[in-house]
């Protein structure tokens, strides 16, 4: 499953002040085959109820199908609007491009949100993936062949329809190596990846498929449940290969399907006013949406204060005067973590009685209130708490702060071995944490020695295996924990810097990618999870939350667990 690190993977770098910089999702192997005609597909639709049909629904054997409930979610809808009038002011950081081949940034990807709808969308109530421009879809083949059917009416920003050719095009066109897209690891499931984007012996996916205008076909090249999930991802959106193929008129004005088009060509460096779009999904109940961009957090803040602007995330800086002003319950979990990886290969940390100690010695507390002003908290295990189905703590002693523990540990530790070679990148504020790791680490009994690299030299470390103790952020851009768990410790991903390989591990994943229940599949990832930390090849140190203040009385804003919001969405 795909584990390479990507640019919109900074989308909390910039929130956090450069704190995690990886992306991650589940990495792909070779292989599959043709539908079995005597599996029943399952179907997922817009009627009531889960996602995925649950276990106790399922016959054995195979899917059951869902009934046909009507397209009342259809493109074309213009329902009722609260307050059509209303443009929200949002502050955001300057995007680098509105083109969905290269969101690479936090800026770019909120305002993709809108001008775009993929098949599936996350519903930060409902805390699960739902159809969007997808009405329904099957699942095939135990996991590995997906095929959705697309809402009737739907229409482009210049009045065109939107068709399953057009995913098609934008797939091809992320994946295909010419392209040189960052984002292509989102696809790298899909059969025929690697000739696509590897080799470039192709430009089109074989593991894709449109037999109709109204119908896509998926096939990945390994069963992998949470597709749908991964289909949330602001890139995976259609794309009209006719306005795409006129490049510059694209990237001041890309034509999209989402519930908001631009009103005006966008300027690098001016305000982002975008109107509301009723013949796509959904009826937006504002009138627009105005982004207005800032360098960082802290530069929009006294507009906010002021009034100029009615959304904005809150600095770290100021988080005590935004809880006098607005009040302080609007926290969020981001699906985002602050790790210290252990190379347990590497002969300082092959013993794991020391890498408990390092993890019991960490005052984590310290950390979060001092260094990232509550911004940051305390970890419930590996996957962060806003994950639905991982709210439990996991950790419990091992990431309880205790330095009489750990001086116990190193004492039965022989004096020359002792010794830990910490790596961190220089990016504030990770020398700060580091060096207050490493207090506690030479409190504990340890030699410590520390080191600070340039985020490329870093990576390129951990590349050649050079590591022994190092910072680890990371991001998973969709909403399921598998993104904390296959890249970072299943057996040979290449985002797998600890050296762990555990055949209980890989068992448990690779039943998890199969099981068609979402609780059950949960349940498997919480085994996996445990099992990770039994082996301590990494210690938590927190997960991080982000605030927003919404100005406005009355407008309910619902943010979610990547750190954004659909507009569309927008009550009041």
């Amino acid at each position: 499953m795909p584990s390479s690190k990507t640019p919109l993977a900074l989308l909390v770098c910039f929130v956090l002040g450069t704190v995690a910089c990886s992306g991650s999702t589940p990495s792909a192997a070779t292989g599959g085959g043709e539908p079995t005609p005597s599996e029943s597909p399952e179907r997922v639709d817009t009627t009531p109820g889960e996602t995925e049909p649950a276990a106790a629904d399922e016959p054995k054997g195979g899917g059951s199908a869902g009934s046909d409930s009507g397209d009342s979610g259809s493109g074309g809808s213009t329902g009722p609007a609260e307050d059509t009038e209303r443009v929200l002011s949002v502050a955001i950081q300057e995007p680098g491009t509105l083109d969905p081949l290269r969101v690479a940034d936090p800026g770019a990807a909120i305002v993709v949100r809108q001008l775009f709808e993929g098949l599936t969308r996350w519903d930060p109530v409902k805390k699960k993936v739902v159809p969007a421009a997808a009405r329904s879809w099957t699942v095939d083949e135990g996991g590995r062949v997906f095929r959705f059917t697309l809402r009737k009416g739907m229409q482009f920003h210049d009045g065109s329809p939107v068709r399953a050719r057009d995913f098609r095009f934008a797939f091809d066109r992320i994946a295909r190596k010419a392209s040189a897209s960052d984002l292509a690891y989102t696809l790298e499931l899909v059969r025929g990846f690697t000739a696509t984007n590897g080799f470039g012996d192709t430009d089109h996916l074989r593991g894709l498929r449109s037999p109709d205008s109204r119908t896509l076909v998926v096939r990945l090249s390994e069963p992998y449940r949470d597709f749908p999930a991964v289909l949330t991802h602001p890139s995976l959106v259609p794309v009209p290969a006719k306005a795409a193929a006129a490049k510059k008129s694209w990237v001041r004005r890309p034509v999209g399907n989402g519930p908001f088009k631009l009103a005006t060509r966008w300027t690098p460096g001016r305000p982002i006013k975008l109107d509301a779009w009723r013949r796509g999904v959904g009826a937006p109940k504002l009138g627009g949406v105005r982004f207005v961009p800032y360098p960082d957090p802290l530069a929009s803040w006294p507009d906010i204060l002021e009034g100029s602007i009615d959304v904005a995330e809150v600095p770290a800086d100021e988080i005590a005067a935004a809880e006098a002003a607005f009040g302080a319950d609007d926290f969020g979990p981001l699906l985002a973590g602050y790790y210290l990886g252990f190379n347990i290969d590497s002969e300082q940390l092959d013993d794991v009685r020391i890498r408990k100690a390092i993890t019991r010695a960490i005052d984590r507390r310290r950390i979060a209130d001092k260094i990232y002003d509550r911004s940051l908290v305390a970890p419930r295990g590996i996957v962060p708490p806003g994950t639905p189905g991982f709210n439990r703590d996991v950790c419990l002693k091992l990431c309880d702060y205790s330095p009489k523990a750990a001086r116990r540990l190193v004492k039965k530790i022989p004096a020359g071995e002792r010794t830990v070679t910490l790596d961190y990148t220089k990016e504030s504020p990770h020398g700060r944490v580091a060096r207050s790791v490493a207090r506690d680490l030479r409190a504990a009994g340890l030699k410590v020695d520390v080191n600070g690299y340039r985020f490329p030299a870093f990576l390129q470390r951990l590349s050649d295996d050079q590591q022994s103790l190092y910072r680890l952020g990371w991001i998973a851009e969709f909403p399921v924990a598998d993104g904390f768990l296959t890249p970072l410790f299943r057996s040979g991903s290449l985002d797998n810097h600890s050296g762990l390989e555990s055949e209980k591990v890989d068992r448990l994943l690779a039943r998890a990618h199969r099981e068609p229940s979402p609780k059950e599949r949960n349940r498997l990832y919480r085994k996996a999870e445990v099992e990770v930390l039994g082996q301590v090849p990494i210690a938590p140190i927190g997960t991080f939350v982000t605030r927003w203040v919404v100005r406005p009385p009355g407008v309910n804003v619902q943010f979610d667990v990547m750190g954004g919001f659909d507009a569309v969405s927008v009550e009041g």
